[in-house]
């Protein structure tokens, strides 16, 4: 009974993780497709990079898979749920980029990381909220608004997520430009 429980524990778990991970990654897309309009930088493949940058604080979900063989890691692994932790990953991710990018790629890679414990500070923690600012502070954060297993949530940022993606391409397609900038220096 026990082993079932645990099982059914690690499969909830499973699912939240899809969960939030979805969530993160069509967020990022929003904000990022939203800044592109303004600052290209944000747009084609570094939207990807930011999107990497917000799944690298949950690196240490990576206990989940590791339970299942029998190794536990929680403690090293959740260092890096930790803004000081993640910002490390950052600047070692960004590190196996070519040599002039890698400033780029690092704040790419920490804007995604910002974006992450946005979103993760509007959850209900069973933990007691998010150590934003380890090692000078233990104090945790948290806005107790969102459930973490809440699917309709992350339906309706994927839902939105579409509808950007939609809009965009549909407006590039008429090839006007996306900015007034654009078209109110040409008059």
């Amino acid at each position: 009974m026990g082993d079932q429980a645990t099982e059914t524990g690690l499969t909830r778990a499973g699912r939240c993780v899809t969960v939030d991970w979805m969530a993160h990654v069509a967020f990022v897309f929003i904000v990022c497709a939203l800044l592109a309009l303004k600052w290209p930088v944000f747009g084609g493949r570094n939207t990807v990079l930011v999107m990497i940058g917000a799944l690298l604080p949950d690196i240490f979900k990576l206990i989940l898979p590791l339970r299942l063989i029998g190794v536990s890691a929680e403690d090293a692994l959740m260092l890096f749920h930790i803004p000081v932790g993640t910002l490390l990953v950052c600047g070692l991710c960004a590190l196996l980029f070519e040599e002039g990018t890698r400033e780029r790629v690092f704040l790419l890679f920490a804007f995604g990381m910002v974006t992450h414990y946005a979103l993760d500070a509007l959850l209900i923690s069973v933990t007691g909220g998010l150590v934003l600012l380890y090692p000078l502070s233990w104090e945790t954060w948290q806005l107790d608004l969102i459930r973490p297993d809440n699917w309709l949530g992350t339906t309706i940022l994927v839902g939105a997520a579409v509808l950007v993606w939609l809009v965009l391409t549909a407006w590039r397609r008429t090839g006007r430009p996306i900015n007034d900038e654009a078209s109110t220096d040409a008059s």
